[in-house]
Order: structure tokens, then C-alpha cells, then sequence
């Protein structure tokens, strides 16, 4: 005779799922469960499984939630500190552009002056160096010294 397969878990229902996940200990939801479902006919082990399957109820709702949450007070003060700060980085920038070309713009002005003062006016800005024009001295290997052996003797 063959044995019909049992069922692995109980069918849970919503709202005990809902309770299962609000609560935070297991003595919380068995005190809620007994206020909530007076009437049911589950025993202690039964509630207990429900409670013991909790990490997997989470799992699914999480699955299953509406992206409803996404507007939440923290993800919009989140964004509005988020526009902020691009605001305030744009801003020194921008200022730091401007920083940057007054300070070229300044030392054009005392390149232009130091040649004045050298009496060079009409030198451009000297030439490029050539490689040709650079000659390095070969460069010598240095030889270790030969290190003797140190001799102990009595």
C-alpha cells in the first residue's frame, strides 16, 4: 500500500505571515498569535514551525514588495543632499576654472615683465631643448669590490 506524501510545511496565511514579520522575538509572537487568532486550532508546534520559518517569509515578501517604498522620507532626503552636494562641487568647479585662468593669466604678466626688466622683449619663450644638443656622459658600471673572506682564527 503506497503512503500519500506528506506534507512538508502547513499552509500559512497572510495575515500569519504579516504577524510573523512585525514581530521581533518569538514569545512577542506567540503572545500576538494567541490575541490575534483566538479561535484557531493550531498548536504550540504548529506555531512554532510558523515562527522557525520566518527568514523564508522574509525572503518571499521581499520579492514581492511593491516598489512603493522607494519614495520613502529617508530615499528623498537622501536625494535632496545628494543635489545638494552636486550643486556646491559644480559650484567650486567653476570657481576653481576661474582660479586656475587668472592665475595663467598672472604669470604671462610677469613672464612679459621679467623680460622687460631683462632686456629681452622681443624673446619669445626660450626654445625647446633638443636631444641632439644633450649629450650624457657614458655611463660607468660600477664594479663591486671583491670581498676576502674574514678569517677567524685562536
Amino acid at each position: 500500500m503506497q503512503k500519500n506524501p506528506a506534507r512538508k510545511y502547513q499552509v500559512v496565511e497572510e495575515a500569519e505571515i504579516d504577524l510573523v514579520l512585525r514581530s521581533r522575538d518569538s514569545r512577542e509572537f506567540y503572545e500576538q498569535y494567541l490575541k490575534v487568532f483566538p479561535d484557531t486550532k493550531k498548536g504550540l508546534d504548529s506555531i512554532s514551525k510558523i515562527w522557525k520559518r520566518r527568514s523564508e517569509f522574509a525572503k518571499k515578501r521581499q520579492l514581492t514588495l511593491p516598489q512603493a517604498e522607494t519614495g520613502t522620507a529617508a530615499t528623498r532626503e537622501i536625494q535632496s543632499l545628494i543635489a545638494d552636494q552636486t550643486k556646491i562641487m559644480t559650484d567650486i568647479a567653476a570657481l576653481t576654472r576661474e582660479n586656475l585662468e587668472i592665475s595663467r593669466q598672472i604669470l604671462q604678466a610677469l613672464e612679459h615683465q621679467n623680460r622687460l626688466m631683462t632686456g629681452h622683449p622681443d624673446e619669445k619663450a626660450k626654445d625647446p631643448v633638443h636631444p641632439e644638443h644633450l649629450q650624457k656622459p657614458p655611463v660607468q658600471k660600477k664594479i663591486p669590490e671583491k670581498q676576502t673572506p674574514i678569517m677567524v682564527g685562536s
